[in-house]
């Protein structure tokens, strides 16, 4: 019961803590937030985006797996590019926005 709660209570604290972190939840304001948000949070929170540290072609094949095998939609080439290109920059492998401030 004590695990429970306090793992209850950790969840909330990260919620909070990514509801202000802006406008698009836990992801830092720049070009591309708004586009990968409403791709993302589709079908998972933010935060389990914003806890990854991958490199763009990480990313690229990561769309591709969740198109291929868990059901995504296709992404219009124009915005997969400003997705990967908002990944790579603030949620590569240094990790520079995470974990959240």
């Amino acid at each position: 019961m004590i695990r429970t709660t306090a793992a209850a209570l950790a969840g909330v604290c990260l919620l909070a803590s990514a509801a202000a972190a802006g406008e698009f939840g836990a992801f830092v304001d720049g070009e591309g937030a708004e586009e990968t948000f409403y791709a993302c949070t589709a079908c998972h929170s933010e935060l389990l985006v914003v806890q990854q540290g991958l490199t763009r072609e990480r990313w690229d094949a990561l769309i591709d797996w969740m198109i291929e095998e868990q059901g995504m939609s296709e992404l219009d080439p124009d915005e997969r590019e400003t997705i990967l290109d908002y990944l790579s920059t603030h949620y590569n492998t240094d990790r520079p926005n995470y974990p959240l401030k």
